[in-house]
């Protein structure tokens, strides 16, 4: 005979909570700093290339203009054999250059003191509206060149000319200081659609993984709802494919075990009727026997009767205890035959004989569910209930056990609703050995679609439940 304890059921899904991996970093926040960290480097590397050709044609039109600007004082500087105002020549031919982009020129004397203040130029203005870092940071090497003014026999001056970037700078700040905020509100706008849609993925992905969860869980009827999307929406339906795979699984597996149940239980029906139909015979003609040879024993003489007597009472004690080893083993396999007693009745039967090997516990049975089910269902209540009992007082030493059945209606089916609650030890927690007691309750439970909660402490109680439906 095969016990369906024994049976393992192979699309039970471990009951286990998903662990979170401290120190690893989450898909949501790898997106945003990814694209945080591309639009900065985006941004350093447009200011740099910016920069670099700003500079660059800085330093070829100010070299430009300063060649220009030599070549036009070689070519009009006034020779000091000319006899005219060489003076007054050089300081005209300083404010044009001095007027000019790029360039600066003023006269100064033998002593190197300005004599001329230079015209107020455009830069002066742009000067202040550019930042010294950005100024210290475009301004090339300045390029200076001198021009003696002479008039025969003396030396009047010098005219001094220098490169001069300041406008070319200002015109570069206006434009970077208008390019760089809107490459940054680019790149902002850019993260923020990047986070967006990393978070639409994610909630997508949240969803099946809750979907996954709650089939590694044991629900198989959860399904992942399908996606725009073509590769979300073919994940889901590989999700729930897996699922109605498993649940059609469970399905014959729930079917198998409940056939294996019936089987067992058949069989265990018929071994308790043979032993009752077979044994009881002969234990009731083993007991007329022995009260027939007492009868005659009386007949005898005193010596012999006396042991006699002794031997014929210690044989009928023997047979009393193989009588009652044989109604045990007989309710042990089956306690209940259809007809012959309620489940409430059977139950209380069994209390009664729990106190009668225990008699300082106490044992109280609250039963206000009267509606009856099928015989496989009242069978595992008892089977139940029994070890249940048991358990708590040769393993949790209870002093006080109470038996509460009662019906649910607020779910569909409806259900009764066993509950023991004892005041022992309860579980400790430890690896125990193998308890096939508490795997039959479980796999009756699978069998027959109840649900069956092992042993809890909640307070100082302990307490377990079978929920089982009402067909």
């Amino acid at each position: 005979m095969t016990h369906p304890a024994n049976i393992s059921v192979a699309t039970q899904l471990p009951n286990r909570v998903p662990t979170v991996s401290y120190g690893k970093l989450s898909l949501h926040r790898l997106v945003m700093l990814v694209s945080a960290g591309v639009g900065l480097l985006l941004c350093i590397a447009v200011a740099t290339i910016i920069i670099l050709n700003a500079r660059h044609a800085i330093v070829e039109e100010t070299s430009s203009a300063f060649r220009i600007a030599q070549t036009t004082v070689a070519i009009r500087m006034p020779q000091r054999f000319a006899g005219r105002d060489t003076m007054g020549d050089a300081m005209r031919l300083s404010a044009e250059i001095d007027a000019l982009r790029h360039v600066s020129s003023h006269i100064i004397d033998t002593q190197g003191d300005p004599l001329m203040a230079r015209a107020e130029k455009a830069e002066s203005v742009s000067e202040n509206t550019v930042p010294d870092w950005f100024n210290q940071l475009m301004r090339p090497e300045p390029q200076t060149d001198l021009f003696p003014i002479s008039h025969y026999p003396n030396i009047l001056g010098s005219l001094w000319i220098s490169t001069d970037p300041s406008d070319e700078i200002a015109e570069v700040w206006e434009d970077f200081s208008v390019i760089m905020p809107l490459l940054a509100l680019t790149g902002i706008v850019m993260v923020g659609l990047t986070m967006l849609v990393s978070t639409l993925i994610l909630r997508r992905l949240r969803i099946l993984q809750e979907a996954l969860s709650a089939i590694r869980q044991g629900d198989l009827t959860r399904r992942a709802p399908n996606g725009r999307l073509v590769e979300f929406s073919a994940l889901a339906e590989g999700v729930n494919e897996l699922a109605a795979h498993l649940q059609a699984k469970r399905a014959e597996n729930d079917l198998l075990q409940t056939r294996l149940l019936t089987l067992s239980e058949a069989e265990r029906a018929k071994i308790a009727s043979d032993l009752h139909d077979e044994m009881g015979p002969q234990l009731f003609a083993l007991n007329a026997a022995l009260a027939q040879a007492r009868s005659v024993a009386s007949d005898i003489d005193d010596a012999a009767r006396s042991q006699l007597v002794e031997a014929l009472e210690a044989t009928r004690t023997h047979a009393r205890a193989v009588r009652d080893s044989a109604r045990a083993a007989i309710n042990d396999l089956r306690p209940m035959l259809l007809g012959h007693g309620s489940l409430i009745e059977l139950l209380e039967e069994l209390i009664a004989d729990f106190t009668e090997i225990s008699p300082e516990v106490t044992i109280d049975l609250n039963a206000g569910c009267q509606i009856g089910t099928g015989e496989l269902e009242e069978l595992s209540i008892y089977r139940f209930v029994r070890e249940s009992l048991l358990n708590a007082i040769r393993h949790g030493n209870a002093q006080r056990i109470e038996i509460d059945m009662h019906c649910d209606n607020s779910v569909n089916p409806r259900q009764i609703v066993t509950r023991i609650t004892d005041d022992g030890r309860g579980p400790s927690g430890k690896v125990l050995p193998r308890s096939y007691g508490l795997i039959g309750i479980r796999d009756r439970a699978r069998a027959l679609h109840a649900t069956y909660i092992p042993p809890y402490r909640k307070g100082d109680a302990t307490i377990t439940e079978l929920r089982m439906p009402i067909q």
